[in-house]
């Protein structure tokens, strides 16, 4: 059985189109996200909710279904913006505030947070606000 042998130019011409090709990637930012982005939230997938979300203390969402953004309003404020396709109207939204003894209640929508959205509100037993991580759930 005889063996072909390869040219010795063959494997440098691939190297020089791979090198060509990455290059030529990286210079329309194939690999680039836009500048200073951060990943994104942990995707929730439960099929039973419309949309939730775990947010912590500083109002960073680090969860979320159907979640557009979280903004952190005030000391024990904050405002959840769920995606254009969940029915806030005919929804329930309960709150949750994980390993501690403090109270939430929220509120949807209202002139806080505008339209789409639901207003969070935690604050300790007796009625000052403080700031809380919470998951949110809108059924």
């Amino acid at each position: 059985m005889r063996r072909t042998r390869r040219s010795p130019h063959v494997r440098p011409a691939r190297r020089n189109v791979s090198a060509a090709l990455l290059g030529a990637l990286t210079l329309t930012g194939a690999f680039a996200g836009p500048a200073g982005a951060a990943a994104g939230p942990t995707p929730i997938t439960s099929p039973y909710v419309q949309a939730a979300a775990d947010v912590s203390a500083t109002g960073v969402l680090l969860r979320a279904k159907n979640v557009d953004w979280v903004r952190h309003v005030h000391t024990g404020r904050y405002c959840v913006n769920v995606g254009d396709e969940v029915n806030l109207e005919f929804s329930v939204v309960q709150v949750e505030l994980p390993n501690t003894n403090r109270r939430s209640f929220s509120t949807a929508p209202n002139s806080l947070c505008g339209e789409n959205a639901v207003t969070v509100y935690t604050y300790d037993l007796r009625g000052s606000y403080v700031d809380n991580p919470f998951t949110v759930a809108v059924l």
